[in-house]
């Protein structure tokens, strides 16, 4: 016969419950994430997750809805080589020790026609990245183009030029490029004034439009040395690879001409189809710092190439000896394709969505895009505004070596 025992009337202490609240303070980390506007949004996410799930914050935060084309970029990171957050790997592998970890949204995959772009948000996110590209010193950019560009940034937020409303000096406030020299907001008074008529959104899209001629325009650059030992700069792009020297493009390597890509300790090599005179295809090698700037180079190959020039991404393989015996980086892209970005933009996107423009905030800043963080966080933090998001993982898929 079993005996039930009443609890007696009184006071209790839940042990389990403050165990369980100590585990998860514990494992929380606070991520504070730049965004585009130059405000900083902080979340707290479970060190154990994978960055899919901060990813899914900041997008469910921006209420964005062609997500692909954007990332978080590492800014905690100090090497010559990007590194984006891995969806499919745990954030505490990405990120180094210590809490708040310091985190740029950006745009990661730039198209080649910003028209591909459906949501008219969407293309004001790419025209503050650009805009925030060249004055960092990141995008470099003539003058006369420089000039055309803030004219239709001008035009963006001012609307069209007045006489009476926009007295000399109008501009004064304004910060468009590095180092910025006298006589250039002349030049964009020039073009402001040839602007009349257009709204926000047609500017924008002639912001982009002008802006896709740039030598560098959705470059993605990796310090390397060739084997001659010269400093140069692999870019990657949608195209192709492509080599800079001092910011000028000196080769280019088409998608198409290249059969494959791979690396060896700090050693990073392309093999090209052969010539029709030649008897072998060829293999140029590179130098880069350290065996993970060479894998972040490869790494951000796979993704370049897949992003761009497939339809859907490569499958997973099924096969059993190839997932737990295959050697070298099982890496694989599993987002969407531009192609199925695209699709997607026109099945899902919100053609008259209505946003709030962010107006111009000076910011110090020191080239390549380096940002004073407390500077930011100082005008944009608080504790109360703290965002936590459980959202569901999704198991990274088996990746074929090709």
């Amino acid at each position: 016969m079993t005996t039930r025992f009443r609890l007696p009337a009184g006071r209790s202490y839940n042990v389990r419950a403050t165990e369980l609240a100590r585990d998860r303070q514990r494992t929380e980390v606070v991520c504070n994430v730049l965004l585009l506007d130059n405000t900083v949004q902080p979340f707290k996410v479970n060190k154990h997750d994978q960055g899919e799930i901060l990813l899914d914050a900041v997008f469910k935060h921006l209420e964005l809805t062609e997500r692909d084309y954007f990332g978080l970029h590492l800014a905690d990171d100090s090497s010559d080589s990007p590194r984006w957050l891995d969806p499919n790997k745990p954030i505490r592998k990405q990120l180094k020790r210590g809490s708040p970890h310091h985190l740029n949204f950006r745009v990661k995959f730039f198209v080649s026609d910003p028209n591909k772009l459906q949501e008219e948000y969407t293309r004001y996110l790419y025209f503050l990245q650009i805009k925030q590209d060249i004055l960092s010193g990141r995008l470099p950019c003539p003058h006369n183009t420089a000039a055309l560009l803030a004219s239709y940034a001008v035009q963006s937020e001012l609307g069209d030029y007045s006489e009476a409303e926009n007295l000399p000096g109008y501009l004064s406030e304004f910060c468009f490029i590095p180092n910025q020299p006298q006589g250039f907001e002349k030049d964009v008074t020039k073009h402001h004034q040839q602007h009349n008529g257009l709204n926000p959104a047609q500017s924008e899209l002639n912001y982009l439009n002008t802006a896709r001629t740039l030598e560098l325009y959705g470059v993605e650059l990796h310090y390397a040395r060739d084997q001659s030992n010269t400093e140069i700069f692999i870019g990657l792009i949608s195209a192709g690879i492509a080599i800079f020297k001092n910011r000028v493009r000196i080769n280019y390597f088409p998608w198409l001409k290249i059969v494959k890509i791979s690396f060896k300790c700090k050693q990073f090599f392309i093999q090209l189809r052969k010539e029709v005179h030649e008897t072998r295809d060829t293999l140029l090698g590179f130098n880069m710092v350290n065996y993970r700037a060479c894998k972040n180079l490869w790494k951000a190959c796979v993704e370049h190439h897949t992003f761009f020039r497939l339809d859907r991404p490569v499958p997973p393989q099924k096969n059993f000896f190839a997932h737990y015996f295959s050697l070298g980086s099982k890496f694989r892209y599993c987002g969407r394709t531009e192609a199925q970005s695209v699709q997607y933009g026109k099945e899902k996107g919100i053609k008259d969505r209505v946003f709030a423009r962010s107006p111009s905030k000076p910011l110090d800043r020191k080239l390549m895009g380096v940002t004073d963080w407390e500077a930011v966080s100082r005008n944009s933090l608080s504790e109360e505004r703290l965002e936590t998001q459980s959202l569901p993982t999704r198991s990274p898929p088996g990746t074929p070596n090709q």
